[in-house]
């Protein structure tokens, strides 16, 4: 229909003249270039800690905190296609929203909270009204391939779902992830046990450790052995900054993840290895480690781990 409306207006002929002129191509190339507007050195500062930006990548690093705190140039390294499905992830998040509330169990949404030891800034997604229980609930979206593969929460989205927990002093909360393709949900309940509090705990300690620097005016040292060249740093907004930076006045370690907290109750070692867990480990041989012997998927680290049961070493821990 438009096609005959536009042969009233141009002749045939032309109209065929007029679509040669379209290089639908560069009409692409500039939608992407609008996504990465904002791509490109910009100062950055940040006065407390954000729990998206906690739990994976440089988030791990007390430098990185520190130059953000002190304020910084940064990169902005995000593509097209990154800043499209950040931004298609917040959509679906308040479509979500929507139709909790339209179901009449939203209670709260984009709930800001804040934390002054440590000083973190955030915003929950939602809380939820479940058997007359206000529950915090925290929305993930992900592909088709992912969410098909998915049988229990990633650890990564419960340490960020742990930080809101201890804030809003919540033993219970729910974890929902989305198949970006169906719609199909997911619903994984996360209750504050032992491992929990004790990591979440850990986790506390870390940051504060990092605010203290800063307010100490102590720069922390980078925490990698292949310092600059590994692919955390890379992937960071001021490595140029970093690398423009003294050595540093102090040690901090990386922050450890979830998965390599490992505990268990009863268990009495005559030793400690610092040793960094990339995959299920059998007891028997981390218990050789004493005599010095290396096995594949251990690689020494300064991370201390404690041994567990197999049965609770499978609870998030993640093949390699």
């Amino acid at each position: 229909m438009a096609r005959k409306l536009m042969s009233k207006i141009i002749p045939v002929k032309d109209l065929h003249k007029e679509e040669a002129k379209i290089d639908t191509k560069a009409i692409i190339k500039k939608i992407h270039e609008g996504y990465e507007h904002k791509k490109g050195t910009q100062f950055k500062k940040r006065v407390g800690f954000t729990p998206s930006g906690l739990t994976y990548g440089s988030g791990k690093c007390a430098r990185m905190w520190y130059l953000w705190f002190e304020g910084n140039e940064g990169e902005n390294t995000n593509d097209w296609y990154s800043v499209a499905n950040m931004d298609s992830g917040s959509d679906r998040h308040t479509r979500i929203e929507q139709a909790m509330e339209d179901a009449g169990i939203l209670v709260h949404k984009e709930l800001a909270i804040r934390n002054e030891d440590p000083i973190i800034s955030a915003k929950t997604d939602a809380i939820i009204n479940w058997n007359n229980m206000e529950v915090l609930t925290e929305i993930k979206t992900i592909n088709d391939e992912s969410f098909q593969r998915l049988n229990k929460p990633r650890n990564y989205n419960i340490e960020q779902l742990l930080i809101y927990m201890k804030i809003l002093k919540k033993s219970f909360a729910f974890l929902i992830y989305e198949n970006k393709n169906t719609h199909e949900l997911k619903f994984y309940p996360v209750n504050l046990n032992q491992k929990y509090k004790d990591f979440i705990n850990y986790f506390f300690d870390w940051m504060r450790q990092v605010q203290t620097a800063f307010n100490n005016k102590q720069l922390p040292e980078n925490p990698y052995r292949n310092k600059f060249e590994n692919k955390v740093c890379k992937g960071c907004d001021f490595l140029k900054a970093c690398e423009s930076k003294p050595v540093g006045d102090i040690k901090i370690e990386a922050r450890k993840d979830l998965e390599w907290q490992k505990y268990v109750s009863g268990a009495k070692m005559n030793f400690l290895q610092k040793v960094r867990i990339k995959s299920i480990v059998p007891l028997h041989v981390v218990m050789n480690l004493q005599n010095k012997k290396l096995y594949k998927g251990i690689k020494h680290q300064n991370i201390k781990v404690e041994l567990v049961k197999k049965e609770d070493a499978l609870e998030g821990a993640t093949p390699c």
